[in-house]
């Protein structure tokens, strides 16, 4: 019973600091965006990662995937 109470509140964390992260942009865009933020982080939590902000980061990577949409703030990435 202590593992689920320990993931729910570990989704809890980590849903709220990805939530802040995720652009209005994308809220408006993708209107199903909370279901792929859910799913990023259940899998995550079923892999066994236990920290919520490794989770929340990871969440936002997969999220950004499946949207084709990187923040506009972000450092463009060196080209080779």
């Amino acid at each position: 019973m202590a593992g689920v109470a320990r993931n729910i509140e570990l989704y809890n964390s980590a849903y709220r600091l990805a939530w802040k992260h995720i652009s209005e942009r994308q809220k408006r865009e993708y209107p199903n965006i909370t279901t792929f933020l859910h799913d990023a982080i259940r899998s995550q939590l079923t892999e066994g990662v236990s920290d919520p902000v490794l989770i929340a980061s990871e969440a936002l990577k997969n999220i950004e995937k499946l949207t084709g949409q990187f923040d506009s703030d972000a450092p463009d990435k060196p080209q080779r």
